[in-house]
């Protein structure tokens, strides 16, 4: 009767199990379809993301040439700004991707330019508050905020009018 007793548990113990094993199954399925889910949306996102600091980097540039051409940017910035504009749309998904600071990304992107983080550092000291905040944040909100204001400087009117 105990030999008995003793099996009848196991194999409720063995079912018991099974029922388990299957839900476990079920969830790692389902978890397994999320995973893919969500994969593609990242790539998706991804994508669009390159895209758009593609534009953003587009616009920044056509901005800094139309001031550079206006005489709004002297030729020593405009040289040290240019290059890193044509790397803003690499700095973004370093920044993105890879979990980069904008300085990480920034050595990254401009190792094989002739500008410097240092000659950066120079133009950024000689901004107004708002863009050395920006900048100093190192961050990638903070470092497009900062090349906005780089690439449009306000005139000596329009700083006097908001002082």
């Amino acid at each position: 009767m105990i030999i008995f007793a003793a099996f009848a548990a196991l194999v409720i113990l063995l079912v018991y199990f099974g029922f388990k094993i299957q839900n476990l199954q079920k969830e790692l399925l389902i978890t397994h379809n999320n995973l893919k889910s969500t994969s593609r949306r990242m790539t998706s996102a991804n994508s669009s993301m390159v895209v758009l600091s593609q534009q953003i980097q587009s616009f920044l540039i056509e901005r800094l040439e139309s001031s550079h051409k206006r005489g709004l940017i002297s030729n020593k910035p405009f040289e040290v700004l240019h290059p890193m504009y044509e790397k803003i749309s690499t700095v973004a998904v370093l920044c993105m991707d890879r979990g980069m600071s904008v300085e990480e990304a920034l050595k990254t992107a401009l190792k094989d330019s002739e500008v410097t983080l240092e000659q950066l550092r120079e133009i950024i000291k000689e901004q107004p508050s708002d863009i050395r905040m920006a900048w100093s944040k190192n961050t990638l909100d903070g470092f497009i905020i900062a090349c906005r204001g780089l690439s449009f400087p306000p005139t000596k009117t329009e700083s006097t009018a908001t002082s």
